[in-house]
This record gives C-alpha cells, structure tokens and sequence, in this order.
C-alpha cells in the first residue's frame, strides 16, 4: 500500500467492529487518530501522507456508528462516555505507548482516556477541542433530561433523504462544513451507503439526538488537570464555533499543554491545511521529551 492509498483494517471488540484507514503499515512510530462528530476515519486522508512521510504510522478508526464501524444495538444511544470504552477496545489491540492525534469530538474523548490510563499514551496532539460542550448547567438536570428523553421517544432509524450521486452529497455536506470539494470528497465518500434508492449517509441518525447526562464542568476540568502527558493544542484563528464558549480559558489553563498552536483556518484545518498543521504536529512529536 502506497501512503496516498491505506489500508483497510477492523478491529474486533466485544461491542462490534470497529474499522480504520491505516497509512504508512509498518513505519516505527506509531499514531492512533481519531475524529470528530459525524466525520469518520477520511478526515485524516490529507494529513495522513504527510505524516508517512516522517516515518509515522497512522491508524485512523472510525467511531461506532461513523464511517464503515458497526452502529450501536438496538435500544442503545451514543452516550459520550461510551466511546472512551471503544478507544480502549483498540488501543489493547496495539503496541503501546502510543501518540493520539485527535480532532474535535476525538479529542475530548483522548483527553478523558488518557487521563485514566497514561501508560499507554506517549503523546498527545488535540485539535479544536479540550472537553465535552456543553458542560452541564446548574439547575437545568431535570429540563435537560426530559428534553432527550422526549427526542429519544420519537427517534427513527429510517433514512428519508437520498442522494442522487456522490456529487449532490458533496455538495450537501459543504454547506455544514465548508471546503473545496477535492479535499472533503474522500470523507463524503467513507459516509456514504448505496442503496436501490440512491446514496444516503452511514452515520447512525442516533448520533444526532441529546445525550442523557452531561459531565459538569469541574469534572472536565479534572480530567484536564489529571493529564501528565506531553500534549500540544491546536486550534484555528479566529476562534471556530467549535470553541466559541466561556470556559476556554479555564479549560486551556486546565490542561496547560507544552505547546499551543493557534493557526490560520477553520475547524477542520488538519484537512483545509494540512501542510501547516503536519508540520506543527512533527516539531511537537520530534522535540517531546519522550523522543
């Protein structure tokens, strides 16, 4: 397998399979990736290569009900929670340590597992996020829980809306995440079922309904401060929807990363400018203390 092409890989837990994109099959250091809500493994298809390039590995999974991973049963939602379980069904299944490099909704999740199991992490890299949002708000337990309950009641599993070719779909997911059409075409094409009907998106419609409970913010923040780690931080300039929330300052001082990144870009800038955010990332990795 060439590094513009990786390789198709599933890992077997009790929970279902979970699938993965893995570039760079043998190279020495070793990089787990994990991605963000509603995305799948492709969102690493452009800085992945680049990485290769510097003798890294990288196993990028797709989260349960994301990409070509099994959904949840059912009965079952996507508590948040939950998902720190699948990170550890896979790491137990690789050479350890290991360095995570985590995007949006990865990262909250790293930062939680990496806080209860340190051993097993090397490094850290998290871009555009530090923590679950939004935190729990005081006073809003028994309202926030009747309102998921309620969405919960009258959820379908049933896909109504199909495209016609892989183009129309592009086209839709660029009006919620806006990007040239080359660059977010291998993560439109992972997310895509054919039918007799037309294409319609993998993800389980699960994904989109209110979690349950939420961590408060102390809770967070602990699991921030718990991490000993080397960990860089990466977020776009200016500040993305994705961290447009009060307590960034606290969650940052929180977490006290040895390096902070703050590039030019958008939330998905490990895609839109991969080049820039590889390049960050490797000074991180090559210049850590665990090197």
């Amino acid at each position: 397998m060439t590094a513009a092409k990786p390789k198709e890989l599933t890992f077997e837990t009790r929970y279902g399979d979970i699938a993965a994109l893995q570039w760079g099959t043998g190279k020495p250091k070793k990089i787990l990736a994990l991605h963000g809500w509603l995305d799948n493994a492709a969102s690493f298809w452009h800085l992945a290569p680049l990485l290769v390039k510097h003798g890294f590995e990288i196993t990028a999974i797709d989260f349960p009900g994301h990409g070509h991973s099994d959904h949840r049963a059912p009965g079952h939602n996507y508590g948040f929670i939950d998902y720190v379980i699948d990170i550890q069904a896979v790491v137990e299944q690789m050479d350890q340590p290991i360095t995570l490099l985590c995007h949006s909704m990865g990262a909250a999740i790293a930062v939680m597992y990496a806080a209860a199991y340190p051993e097993q992490i090397k490094q850290m890299v998290l871009i555009e996020n530090l923590g679950p949002v939004p935190p729990y708000q005081p006073g809003k337990a028994a309202e926030s829980l009747r309102e998921a309950l309620d969405l919960w009641s009258k959820h379908s599993l049933e896909h109504k809306r199909f495209y016609s070719n892989i183009e129309q779909a592009i086209k839709a997911r660029q009006q919620a995440t806006p990007m040239d059409a080359d660059i977010i075409k291998p993560l439109v094409e992972r997310g895509l079922c054919q039918t007799t009907k037309g294409y319609h998106w993998r993800t389980d419609k699960r994904l989109r309904l209110r979690s349950f409970f939420r961590m408060s913010e102390q809770q967070v923040q602990e699991f921030l401060q718990a991490s000993q780690i080397p960990t860089q931080l990466i977020i776009a300039d200016p500040t993305t929807y994705a961290l447009d929330y009060p307590m960034l300052k606290d969650r940052i001082k929180a977490l006290n990363p040895d390096r902070l990144d703050k590039l030019p870009g958008d939330h998905h800038l490990h895609m839109t400018d991969a080049k820039t955010v590889a390049k960050s990332l490797i000074e991180f990795i090559t210049n850590s203390k665990t090197e």
